[in-house]
């Protein structure tokens, strides 16, 4: 599919949890900037609706949601500085409040429907907390649905993410097969670790 001369889509997902981009992102920019040079098309996808959840990965607790004030507040500069890699107008920027805020509750058990408690269990951090009798909340499980359907809302050919997004990117990948009878390019880079922790 990358070599049949086509333009195919690639998204890169960024929640605004915090007010800059950190330089984990910067890794996936640069992919994002070499797969525009070779004339696909990318979009820049800020989570403000996924952002009010908190993604459980790598989380040994529930992270704390964001109101929406804090979002807004979070993503006031994030073009700003993807610009200093990325080009004005070499991406589309959309947000996926646009169609969860609108999505009717049958349409969403559907889609939730696609996936079992087994599956949403086996993650590695889920099963450190239940080891560590921690508590996992529904919502988490949630988290890796919300964000693979961001793939079949904007019919993409490929994501990119670190490679602890790996999950939530198969999930995506999962939805685009079953809802669409299509497959999707999984790019998962390596994480930027501190030397001393081991820690991204």
């Amino acid at each position: 599919m990358m070599i049949s001369g086509k333009q195919l889509v690639f998204y890169l997902g960024i929640d605004p949890t915090g007010p800059d981009i950190h330089l984990g992102h910067t890794t996936n920019l640069f992919v994002l900037k070499k797969l525009w040079g070779l004339g696909h098309k990318i979009i820049l996808l800020i989570g403000d609706f996924t952002a009010t959840i908190g993604d459980p990965t790598d989380k040994e607790a529930a992270r704390r949601p964001l109101t929406e004030k804090e979002i807004k507040e979070n993503m006031k500069t994030y073009l700003d500085q993807i610009h200093k890699i990325l080009p004005k107008r070499s991406f589309e920027t959309r947000y996926n409040s646009k169609w969860y805020k609108k999505m009717p509750v049958k349409e969403w058990l559907r889609i939730t429907s696609l996936f079992t408690q087994q599956q949403m269990v086996s993650r590695d951090m889920f099963q450190e907390r239940i080891k560590k009798d921690r508590p996992i909340s529904l919502q988490e499980f949630v988290y890796p649905v919300l964000q693979g359907y961001d793939s079949v809302v904007m019919d993409v050919d490929g994501e990119i993410g670190g490679n602890d997004q790996m999950f939530n990117m198969l999930i995506g990948r999962d939805l685009l097969r079953k809802l669409k009878s299509r497959e999707k390019i999984v790019i998962a880079t390596k994480l930027l670790e501190d030397p001393a922790t081991g820690k991204k």
